[in-house]
């Protein structure tokens, strides 16, 4: 029993490690949306007072070549459109917080 109890651990602790690779997330309010050249941070999207990614910028972005471009900008226009709140994953990529998941909230 001991040992399935320690397999069973190690299991969730590697399960844990792999779902869980955000440097930071934050819940809030579209604040303000910037758009640049497409690789320079293209799309940047500020959320009501919150930091968007341990040690990085009030701000994460998110690059006209990454996958699911056209549906983050949607999604984060929409949720500014309509005063909705916005649930933002964001990975760390040098001193820059780079979007990873969205989700509108009710």
């Amino acid at each position: 029993m001991k040992r399935f109890l320690a397999v069973m651990a190690l299991g969730a602790l590697a399960f844990c490690a792999n779902a869980q690779p955000w440097d930071g997330s934050a819940v809030g309010k579209v604040r303000t949306l910037d758009v640049t050249a497409s690789e320079n941070f293209g799309f940047r999207v500020y959320l009501e007072g919150q930091a968007m990614c341990t040690g990085g910028p009030s701000w994460a972005y998110v690059n006209g070549s990454d996958p699911s471009y056209k549906s983050y900008v949607s999604l984060l226009m929409m949720a500014r459109a309509m005063d909705k709140p916005v649930l933002i994953y964001s990975q760390r990529t040098g001193d820059y917080c780079k979007i990873g998941y969205v989700s509108m909230q009710p």
